[in-house]
């Protein structure tokens, strides 16, 4: 059978998707793998080639079934940590097992639990623990601490669209996590616990760390430390943001690619140096001996970037590769490939649900696809020009090529993860790759190797903040060209599989065509199959566009969305015939994490919507106001609605700066304008009352709270009523001024807050449905249990988007259709 691998990697990644879906009991899995055992040997001493292959494949998958379930087993130890979760304020004794992970507002500690200690006594304990504590305190790889805090199972936003970040920790075994506000909740007891190799390795980078710092200044010396250490997290935002734009930021994540260009610069430039012996040449293998150097290399770049999942799967990778050069298997590049992909996943399988694993085995598929198909097509011509120009021109178009072959094989993937492509992605790595992924990571590693001489380390570091300085400045230029990059909507997996089905169709038909003067290969039926088949993929595409085109606008419901942003608010409309409103953004005070970016976009993404026509700012808050910062400087917003008030806080010059930066309209709203109709639905501000606010001079967070915009939107018979941050204040005024306030639906003022929600005003407004939009376990205790009493006395169904996660109300004006992210998974 030809390339048999192909078809085991496929049998054991299918395992692994359908195992990370269903469970089934470990009784069943050793019985059906007994018996599938059994028929392999069976057919082996038969001789039933096919079907021992079928039987082994079957094994293979059940293979990757279990062992991507291999850690619900061990959740199953009584002495779990994962059995303490919402016990209250635990202490707990563990050790550091990963270099500490740096962000702006935080650290983060990764523990693996020791004991759990009570009173005097002490309970054993397994299991990890993701532990954030305050960016002023540090500790180390292998430090032994004792903390006390309250452990919380790991949680999403539970959006459609959104990263599975449960998921994501889960795959890794940690499922638990823990909060420190101080000093005092946490102490160490000892250092130096861990194993003494790892503890050596993790002091060498620290002191790698130094000589970076002290010989390069900022954004440089982050991307070096990048590249070299693996810690991209002090890479300044908007240095990360340039990269972004332009389709270049795999190079600040340590990958296949700097494992592969670290392997391929030393290789050359080891083989060279020994091709200039006429004595080596005569007596080894130069090439054997460069391979083994160059994978000697890796080994010691994989050591001191940190040894990450990601970093030993690109190094494994690696070692397959060069072993089949050293070996003479390099012909057959889809069968190492294969190889690849079956040891890692069958090592990691949660390696399969990787970014960063998608992203290499597919640039590397396509490159191995599509490169060998271009590479000699260059005009005969230059072969008249002089050599080093024949180099240079090789050297450019291959490059060239590659560059092309990757993008082509990642695309998809990008925008399914990043919702943006890079318009100059191809002219950015031509120039970031050779400069930054050649030259800086080639010099880095002379700076690695000569550390043990600050001063000469440290002109390999000036010389490598060098090149980084020209990729910033080349890039920055790049970046900041108007189409630089452009948003693009959420691709689904059927249309991700159609787009390398077009590539693989149009590469297939070119070799046909070459095939035609070549009677023996040439095959009428294969290249009309395959010419058929390109056109219903086309026509696939064209007919999928114009469905996205024109199904908004022929929609004749009304869906209103309550986005689970945790502790805070914001609300999806879409009005008939495709016209989009977004009320709030979501976001939390004094944190890194942003809300619009990382919740808010990606469930716009994933509906298919890139164009906001109103953004409403209900009040100035961090938690409506934050996530609507990302939304207004990446999608296309034609207008914002708030009300008058204007708050002198740290965010909010920063609201201000980004809509004039986007040139978008503002209107100040009041109870004072009019309806307005928007595709037959009613549109009605309720409040703020502007007259009211004239008579406040030093305006208190309540006040802010109460300047809240209240919005009633009505179609044919269902209403809808949005109050923001109102207090129980502001509901009696709008009880007594006459407004109709009677809905269907309500989302409850202030997160359920117990200033809110008046038994006066649940009985005012008389709604069937009510939505509580509030974090997990949040410090405000919201929603409070009086008000969530008050709506069940006044039978009322209550929604909360911390358990509920998404809640989506759909109207054609009469009927009302409810569905919840978690019950519906929709």
């Amino acid at each position: 059978m030809h390339r048999p691998l192909i078809y085991i990697l496929i049998s054991l990644t299918a395992g692994i998707v359908v195992g990370s879906y269903f469970t089934v009991s470990s009784c069943i899995m050793l019985i059906a793998s007994t018996l599938i055992v059994l028929f392999v040997l069976l057919s082996i001493r038969k001789k039933w080639i096919t079907t021992g292959f079928i039987f082994l494949i079957s094994f293979i998958f059940l293979l990757g079934f279990f062992n991507i379930q291999k850690q619900n087993f061990f959740l199953k130890n009584e002495q779990n940590v994962i059995n303490y979760i919402d016990q209250g304020k635990i202490s707990i004794e563990g050790i550091v097992i990963e270099p500490s992970i740096s962000y702006p507002d935080k650290n983060v500690l990764i523990l693996q639990c020791i004991r759990i200690r009570q009173d005097t006594s002490y309970i054993p304990t397994s299991g990890t623990i993701r532990l954030t504590i305050p960016n002023n305190l540090d500790f180390q790889y292998g430090d032994f601490v004792r903390f006390r805090s309250s452990l919380k199972k790991i949680n999403n936003f539970q959006n459609p669209g959104c990263f599975n970040y449960e998921r994501f920790m889960n795959l890794q075994g940690i499922y638990v996590s823990g909060y420190i506000k101080d000093s005092s909740e946490i102490i160490l007891l000892r250092k130096n616990a861990a194993h003494i190799i790892r503890l050596k390795l993790e002091s060498f980078r620290i002191y790698l760390k130094q000589l970076i710092q002290k010989n390069s200044l900022s954004p440089e010396k982050e991307i070096i430390e990048a590249m070299t250490l693996g810690n991209k997290n002090e890479i300044p935002p908007d240095v990360r943001d340039i990269f972004n734009k332009t389709g270049i930021s795999h190079i600040l994540s340590i990958s296949g690619l700097h494992i592969g260009m670290v392997g391929a610069t030393f290789f050359l430039l080891i083989f060279l140096i020994l091709k200039s012996s006429e004595y080596l040449m005569l007596k080894f293998n130069i090439i054997k001996l460069a391979v083994t150097a160059a994978f000697l290399i890796i080994v010691i770049y994989a050591l001191i970037a940190g040894m990450g999942i990601p970093v030993m799967r690109a190094t494994l990778m690696a070692f397959i590769f060069l072993s089949a050069l050293l070996f003479g298997k390099q012909n057959d590049l889809y069968n190492t490939l294969a190889l690849a992909g079956l040891i890692i996943l069958v090592i990691s399988p949660e390696a399969l649900f990787d970014i960063s694993f998608q992203l290499s085995f597919m640039s590397v598929l396509a490159i191995i696809f599509i490169v060998p198909r271009f590479s000699n097509s260059l005009p005969e011509k230059i072969s008249i020009l002089p050599f080093w120009i024949q180099s240079i021109i090789r050297y450019t178009y291959l490059t060239i090529i590659v560059c092309i072959a990757a993008t082509i094989g990642t695309l998809p993937l990008i925008i399914y993860y990043f919702h943006r492509v890079s318009c100059v992605a191809i002219i950015a790595n031509i120039i970031a790759v050779p400069l930054l992924g050649t030259l800086t990571l080639a010099v880095s590693m002379f700076f690695i190797l000569f550390s043990f001489s600050p001063v000469i380390s440290g002109f390999f570091v000036q010389l490598a903040t060098f090149f980084t300085q020209v990729s910033i400045t080349i890039i920055s230029k790049l970046a900041a060209l108007p189409f630089s990059s452009i948003s693009l909507i959420k691709p689904n997996m059927i249309e991700i599989a159609a787009f390398y089905l077009l590539i693989f169709l149009v590469i297939r038909l070119i070799d046909e065509k070459k095939k035609r003067n070549i009677k023996d290969e040439f095959s009428p039926f294969r290249f009309t199959a395959i010419k058929y088949l390109l056109i219903f993929v086309v026509l696939f595409f064209a007919a999928d566009i114009t469905y996205f085109i024109f199904k908004d606008k022929l929609s004749s419901d009304l869906q209103i969305t309550i986005i689970d942003v945790g502790q805070g608010n914001s609300t999806l409309v879409q009005f008939p015939k495709g016209e989009n409103m977004l009320i709030d953004g979501g976001g939390f005070l004094n944190c890194s994490f942003d809300v619009g970016k990382c919740v808010v976009a990606p469930f716009l993404y994933k509906m298919r919507i890139s164009k906001i026509s109103t953004a409403v700012l209900s009040h100035p808050d961090p938690d409506h106001l934050l996530g609507l910062i990302y939304i207004l400087n990446n999608f296309k917003v034609s207008q914002v609605w708030k009300n008058i008030l204007h708050v002198d806080s740290d965010v909010y010059p920063q609201w201000r700066e980004t809509i004039k930066l986007n040139n978008i309209k503002v209107f100040l709203i009041s109870n004072k304008l009019p309806p307005k109709i928007i595709n037959g639905v009613r549109v009605k501000v309720l409040w703020p009352d502007n007259n009211y606010f004239k008579k406040i001079k030093n305006l208190s967070d309540g006040d802010v709270n109460n300047s809240s915009v209240v919005l009633k939107i009505t179609f044919g018979k269902m209403s809808f009523l949005i109050p923001g941050d109102i207090s129980a204040a502001i509901e009696k005024k709008l009880i007594k001024s006459g407004a109709d306030l009677k809905s269907d639906v309500l989302v409850v003022p202030h997160h359920g807050s117990n200033h809110s929600s008046s038994n006066e005003f649940i009985k005012a407004v008389a709604c069937r449905y009510a939505v509580v939009s509030a974090g997990e376990s949040n410090m405000f205790r919201h929603p409070h249990p009086s008000v969530l009493q008050r709506y069940r006395n006044a039978g009322v169904k209550i929604f909360r988007t911390n358990e509920d996660g998404a809640v989506t109300f759909k109207t054609n004006g009469k009927n009302l259709l409810i569905n919840t992210f978690v019950r519906s998974g929709y």
